[in-house]
């Protein structure tokens, strides 16, 4: 078989975005809960409701992106199954994911106390927003079983190439969040808990929907609870590599979290407006991540299919194809944001100090997508391979650089501008150092 004929029997450009729309709509409405959350504390009569949620909010960002393995070990076993289409994988995959994930949630719960008392010694606040925080997050560790599910089920729907499932998953949860957020601060006046709960039942609801959808992709009218869940799961003869593959995807992210930590407490150093500037920019960074994780996942949901399949020629020109549309969605990013970048910086503030840094630090915002965009997309491949020790090794190296590089700065000649460049690097390397394991990424390890 030649080049051209496995160029064409393998996924097209219009097959691959099919995969990846729903996810970008999807993306687009996660930050409402945010937005709401924020909207309706502002109501109340102290900016300090704003702080508490923002405090407890980032709390949970720590916890669920360093667990975000889960959805992404999901999704490389799963896609792997589904291209061997060995139906009974998937099912035993699933049942494992669900049980650890319910597991860990349950184990958050219980340990709500020591979280808190731990966010407090980290996290600097006011004596009353510190006990919103806390309240805040007590009432919302409920959602941390059904939120860890959700987020196996997720890689699930992307392992199998459902993303609309995915896409109704992610935009239930995120509107019906924020639908009751709305109705139990405004309607109910149950203000800080009133915007946890709205998470805790927007999340078990969302759980229930999951479960339906994946009743009907899977399971069909076999379907029983019970089945979604493996009470012996660490006998399972795939326990020990979900448990591998889990333990480096969940140092890579520790990886990631602390350098923006680093980040954002260097910056924070050097005064209010740096931090301010620095936060601004790393809103960018999210919503740039959320357009190019489209192609990322659809390159999990293909590359794993294929390696399902040991098809070495089709996974190679699904790397290039993915990877060719990520580019391209990544230089129209950058047009756009040289084009309106210096608009959108009036969204996010009215201080001229930190509108006028945010403009001279435009060039490096405009370049962000073009350097990201390699660190994403090698993510993607190496998830849909399932080969986890690269992506820990090369976020290490990364990091390492990252560290040694802040510490320059900080001593010899701090500015926002040296701490900004070392973080684009942070992302640079990422990439560049995945892109040495490449050829690993097509040995088959069984």
């Amino acid at each position: 078989m030649n080049l051209q004929s496995i160029y064409k029997k393998s996924p097209s450009f219009k097959a691959i975005w099919k995969i990846s729309w729903p996810i970008m709509i999807a993306n687009l409405a996660i930050p409402i809960v945010t937005a709401t959350d924020t909207a309706v504390m502002g109501r109340e009569n102290s900016s300090t409701f704003i702080a508490a949620i923002a405090l407890g909010g980032i709390v949970f960002n720590i916890v669920y992106f360093s667990l975000n393995f889960l959805r992404m070990s999901t999704t490389g076993l799963v896609s792997q199954e589904k291209g061997k289409e060995n139906k009974d994988g998937i099912k035993s995959i699933i049942s494992l994911s669900l049980s650890i994930a319910i597991l860990i949630g349950i184990l958050l719960i219980f340990l709500v106390n020591p979280i808190i008392n731990l966010s407090k010694f980290f996290i600097s606040g006011s004596n009353l927003s510190e006990m919103l925080m806390s309240e805040y997050i007590f009432y919302r560790s409920f959602a941390a079983p059904a939120t860890l599910m959700n987020m196996v089920l997720l890689g699930v729907f992307i392992g199998i190439g459902s993303t609309k499932s995915a896409m109704v998953q992610l935009i239930f949860i995120s509107l019906l969040n924020a639908f009751l957020s709305i109705v139990f601060v405004i309607i109910f006046n149950l203000s800080v808990m009133g915007v946890a709960l709205g998470t805790v039942f927007a999340q078990w609801a969302g759980l229930l929907l999951s479960v339906l959808i994946l009743k009907n992709l899977i399971y069909n009218e076999n379907f029983k609870i019970k089945l979604l869940f493996n009470l012996y799961f660490y006998k399972d003869k795939n326990f020990n590599l979900i448990l591998n593959i889990s333990k480096d995807f969940f140092i890579r992210t520790l990886c990631i979290i602390f350098a923006e930590f680093f980040l954002i407490n260097n910056s924070a150093k050097l005064g209010n407006n740096s931090l301010a500037i620095i936060q601004i920019y790393i809103v960018f960074l999210s919503f740039i991540s959320y357009g190019l994780d489209a192609f990322a996942h659809a390159a999990e949901t293909l590359l794993g299919q294929s390696f399902g399949k040991k098809d070495k020629a089709t996974s190679i020109i699904v790397v290039i194809k993915t990877l060719i549309l990520g580019i391209i969605l990544a230089i129209f990013i950058s047009i756009f944001l040289l084009i309106f970048g210096k608009h959108i910086f009036l969204i996010f503030t009215s201080i001229e100090d930190v509108i006028n840094g945010c403009i001279a630090l435009t060039p490096y915002l405009i370049i962000l997508p073009l350097i990201s965009v390699w660190a994403f997309m090698f993510d993607g491949f190496f998830i849909g391979a399932a080969k986890s020790k690269p992506m820990r090794d090369s976020t290490i190296f990364s990091f390492g650089v990252f560290l040694l590089l802040n510490f320059f700065i900080m001593q010899t000649s701090p500015s926002i501008k040296l701490l900004w460049i070392s973080y684009l690097l942070f992302l640079f390397l990422r990439g560049v150092f995945l892109s040495i394991y490449f050829k690993s990424l097509f040995i088959y390890d069984n």
